[in-house]
This record gives C-alpha cells, sequence and structure tokens, in this order.
C-alpha cells in the first residue's frame, strides 16, 4: 500500500511525470490482481468476442487479441460529490474499462478493472482530471455481464 500512495504521491504532484506515466495504466497501484474476474470453460476467442459484447455502447480505444488486453475510451458518468461550501453539482467524472482475457487451462478468464477520473471546476488542482479509485460493485457488474452471456452460450 505505501507503494501504491508514494508512486500517487510522485504522479499526482509533479503533472509533467503524470503526463509520461498515463501511458502506463497498469502499472503499479492499478494491477488486476483481486479484481472481478469471468471465468469459463469456453475457448479464449469466445471469452474475447463476448468482453467486447458486454462493453457494448463504449467505444474501444484498444483491442489487442495478441496480448489479451481490451481498453474502452473514457465515458462520462454522474458525480458522487459536489463542490465547494454551497455544494453545487458542477463535479465531473469519467469512466475507462480495462478488461484483460487470459488462458486459463482449457478455458479463458476475463479480468475487469474500471479506471476512474473527476474534474472539479474549483480547489487547488481545478479544471484538471485526477485519478480516484474505481468503483468495484461496476467492475463486479460488468464481470457478471461477461459470465452472463457465456452461460447463455452453454459455457
Amino acid at each position: 500500500m505505501l507503494r501504491c500512495r508514494a508512486f500517487y504521491e510522485i504522479v499526482v504532484k509533479t503533472p509533467r511525470l503524470f503526463a509520461v506515466l498515463t501511458c502506463l495504466p497498469l502499472a503499479g497501484c492499478a494491477s488486476l490482481e483481486g479484481k472481478p474476474t469471468a471465468t469459463s470453460p469456453c475457448a479464449f476467442e469466445q471469452v474475447w468476442d463476448t468482453s467486447i459484447a458486454a462493453l457494448e455502447g463504449v467505444r474501444l480505444l484498444k483491442a489487442d487479441k495478441d496480448a489479451g488486453l481490451l481498453e474502452t475510451n473514457w465515458v462520462e458518468v454522474g458525480s458522487a460529490t459536489q463542490a465547494g461550501i454551497m455544494q453545487r453539482d458542477v463535479n465531473k467524472e469519467r469512466v475507462k474499462y480495462v478488461i484483460e482475457v487470459r488462458r486459463e487451462g482449457p478455458g479463458a478468464a476475463a479480468t475487469v478493472l474500471q479506471l476512474r477520473e473527476e474534474w472539479s471546476p474549483m480547489g487547488v488542482r481545478m479544471r484538471q482530471w485526477r485519478a480516484v479509485p474505481g468503483n468495484p460493485t461496476d467492475e463486479e457488474a460488468v464481470a457478471a455481464e461477461i459470465a452472463r452471456r457465456l452461460k447463455a452460450k452453454g459455457c
């Protein structure tokens, strides 16, 4: 946990370093360990196709089948926080999903990670997107949707 906090302090407090490290979304604190996973006896290709289908309505930024990585574009969602002493509803949040599909024995597994950022017109970091923890419930919902679709296919 200290390593993640140190990584966060360096990245957040050094904008130039943050710009360099934005290309490494799966490094350090954003690991997939312990994240919701849909496991299936289906072949890798079926789990891959089903993972793409489960992300319907969200544009894919990256679909690298050889590496087993799917990445969506950012999508704005409702903000859980309000701004300032007057509690104005002006904050924004956005999410992006990264799904790793990997072979596991005779089947395959899809692990879901949600990257989340918030933006506020107020405060020291006003008008800048900053990383916040992903919503575990949303991650579980995407993994459950992948599992549901695989089960519907007979896997």
